[in-house]
């Protein structure tokens, strides 16, 4: 399972750094949204890997498999808003999220996730 190893380990480092520099990492995302072209480029780069692992990982379970599924659904869905909304939409959706709670929860929930894939494709769960 090279795929949970890989997005395991991502999902830690990811994690560790965006609970310890989400101040600094705030006003990048908020500068990323406002820059159109970027965030298209960064679209399309979405709605590639996410059909990609979604082709690869159809299935929707509760082991590492499954949780590799949702993220890529997450990616492709994700993808498509930022390349078909206007870029107005996307920056007040983004605003929503963008703040000190948002970054700790999610910070936290990727950690644990990362956790967990990282040890189920090393074969430690």
């Amino acid at each position: 399972m090279i795929l949970a190893q890989i997005l395991g380990l991502y999902f830690i480092i990811v994690g560790v750094i965006v609970l310890y520099r989400r101040r600094a990492i705030m006003p990048a995302v908020s500068r990323l949204v406002a820059n159109r072209p970027l965030l298209l480029v960064m679209g399309l780069m979405e709605i590639l890997g996410g059909i990609a692992i979604v082709l690869t990982y159809p299935v929707f379970t509760f082991d590492a498999d499954g949780v590799i599924s949702i993220i890529g659904w997450v990616l492709l869905v994700e993808g498509v808003l930022y390349f078909a909304l206007p870029s107005r939409k996307v920056q007040r959706f983004v605003r929503r999220f963008n703040t000190q709670t948002w970054y700790r929860a999610g910070g936290v929930l990727s950690f644990v996730i990362g956790v967990y894939l990282a040890g189920s494709g090393f074969g430690l769960f």
